[in-house]
């Protein structure tokens, strides 16, 4: 469900000659500029013309290679350069250090790899959007209101979109393998892999927080039987989140010559989604406690997921030499987190930094509403229960990575991702119909 700010990159007009990329291929990519990717339908569309246009620039450097290998493409597109100009959207570089430019010229040397490798990103981003897009969809469903068959085929093409994302981001880091620093830095595909790879697992919690909500709103009952599972896919894309953040701390401080992406907003946006992946780990291993019939544990766990997604956490009070302060700053966030738990009621919303959820990147913030007014369901629930019938103490839970009681992540496992391949390096012409194809009854 991650879409991160300000993508995927869009083309700009250029210009360029037509002895250098073909009239036919800039028409291509002229008709990209002024697309618009606001809607499903319009993505669709786009996502098309722009895998149309990458094949495009293939043939065209198929031409004027003999080896057909991707290093030996890569190797000639290096050598062409296009433009002075970086001529997509959301994507720019460094300006060099050097003290004088001779005669004040840019030092930006467009080349056909960069382009490619451009093209590469935004189609993996681009997969990665239909995926949330898709999964958006669903969650504001009603299970009743389709069959069953329909519906489950509906969240494997949710998995098929991140799949494609996956493919995509493995041939552009073997593409950009061995180039200059002149083209993009190789991690951003890493970043981009790990992006997908999280889109994948969080759909599966996605799917059964759903299924869950549909059977408690019909019956006050959870469907879930795997909900230790859940917990542990949750807990491992809360250590992926995290992961992505390191990464892009590394990819905003790259002093080298690489083209970067407008990374503004994006450690802000993957800390909420770190939060909401542990709130999501909270909530299945709650049900799990709930059905043993533990309700001390569930409510701890119920209470510490509300805190996370609410951004008050007691990890967040920094050390102080002075004391006497830290205490009493601790008192009153214990009181404030106490105050907020008590006064839960059917009508409580989510209060969380919208700021970071800019355009497209918007798309994880209705699940995050809906997995809130869960918890909030289920600690009036449990908290009605235990009050009438077990009175239980409530037991406080800490962080994840805080308290041994947690389990270890684990994500579900995912098919072999084919790495995607121009039609030129293809040693024949594929049944992709038929390959791809994998039936009923597989949920990837």
């Amino acid at each position: 469900m991650i879409v991160l700010p300000n993508t995927p990159p869009t083309p700009i007009p250029w210009k360029v000659n037509t002895q250098v990329v073909l009239a036919e291929t800039q028409s291509l990519r002229a008709s990209l500029c002024p697309s618009s990717i606001a809607s499903h339908s319009e993505t669709v569309r786009y996502v098309s013309g722009l895998q149309e246009y990458l094949e495009a620039l293939f043939q065209q450097l198929n031409n004027e290679v003999h080896e057909k290998s991707i290093a030996r493409f890569a190797s000639k597109a290096l050598d062409i350069t296009l433009t002075g100009k970086v001529p997509w959207r959301n994507v720019e570089k460094k300006e060099s250090k050097k003290l004088f430019k001779l005669n004040g010229k840019s030092d930006i040397a467009w080349t056909l790899a960069a382009e490619i490798q451009l093209v590469t990103v935004s189609l993996a981003l681009l997969y990665i959007k239909l995926g949330a897009e898709l999964a958006n969809e669903l969650i504001d469903s009603d299970s009743d209101l389709e069959p069953e068959k329909e519906i489950d085929e509906k969240w494997k093409a949710v998995a098929v979109h991140y799949k494609r994302a996956t493919s995509f981001s493995l041939f552009g880091s073997q593409f950009t393998m061995g180039s200059t620093d002149t083209t993009i830095d190789p991690r951003l595909f890493v970043l981009v892999d790990k992006c997908s790879q999280i889109g994948i697992q969080m759909s599966i919690l996605s799917k059964f927080s759903w299924l869950n909500r549909n059977s408690y709103n019909l019956s006050e009952t959870f469907v879930s039987s795997n909900n230790n599972i859940l917990c542990r896919v949750a807990i491992f894309v809360l250590d992926e989140v995290t992961s992505c953040i390191n990464l892009v701390r590394e990819l905003d401080s790259n002093e080298s010559n690489h083209y970067r992406l407008h990374y503004d907003g994006w450690i802000d946006y993957l800390s909420v989604v770190r939060q909401y992946a542990t709130a999501y780990a909270g909530l299945f291993l709650s049900i799990e406690y709930y059905k043993k019939d533990s309700l001390g544990h569930a409510i701890g766990l119920i209470n510490f997921s509300l805190l996370s997604l609410q951004s008050k956490s007691m990890a967040e009070i920094k050390p102080s030499k002075m004391k006497i302060l830290n205490r009493f700053k601790t008192k009153v966030a214990s009181k404030r987190n106490e105050h907020f738990v008590q006064n839960l009621n059917s009508v409580t919303s989510l209060r969380i930094d919208k700021s970071v959820f800019l355009d497209l990147s918007g798309l994880v913030l209705e699940d995050l509403k809906l997995l809130f007014d869960q918890l909030v369901q289920c600690h009036l629930k449990y908290t009605k229960e235990n009050d009438n019938l077990k009175f239980e103490p409530v037991v406080d839970w800490k962080d994840v990575h805080g308290d041994s009681r947690w389990p270890f992540g684990n994500k579900i496992p995912v098919s072999t991702i084919e790495m995607y391949s121009p039609k030129v390096l293809l040693p024949h012409q594929a049944d992709t119909l038929k390959k791809d194809f994998t039936g009923r009854g597989s949920y990837f």
